[in-house]
């Protein structure tokens, strides 16, 4: 097999996958979003069916969150970003710290370990 004709079929199945992808992720109603709340919180991201999905929430009083969401709540891996200066990465279930995270200031850990409905547990 020549050269061109092994470029020619790598684009080829190039193409194919992305029309997949791209059949996939409209026909399941997944699109980008922006969706404003009457607070002033404002999420950009992923959307599926009007549901957050997949982005950050900006907060009126200037936090953030970066992550996944389920039924509205932070739910999976996320960051969340306060103002004041600290910042959690880690599993978010229902809206609070949920498994393994870290608490972090001036980028320094603070606390690492197990979290269970936003409080930490000293192991």
């Amino acid at each position: 097999m020549t050269k061109r004709k092994i470029w020619t079929l790598i684009v080829s199945v190039i193409l194919i996958l992305g029309c997949i992808w791209f059949t996939f992720y409209y026909a399941n109603g997944l699109q980008k979003d922006t969706v404003k709340f009457q607070d002033g919180t404002v999420y950009q991201g992923t959307t599926e069916n009007g549901k957050l999905r997949s982005g950050v929430m900006h907060f009126n009083n200037g936090d953030t969150y970066t992550g996944a969401f389920k039924n509205g709540h932070f739910e999976g891996l996320g960051t969340y970003k306060s103002h004041e200066g600290w910042t959690f990465k880690g599993q978010f279930h229902h809206g609070v710290a949920q498994g393994n995270g870290q608490l972090m200031k001036k980028g320094k850990v603070i606390q690492s370990g197990k979290y269970e409905r936003g409080v930490y547990v000293k192991q």
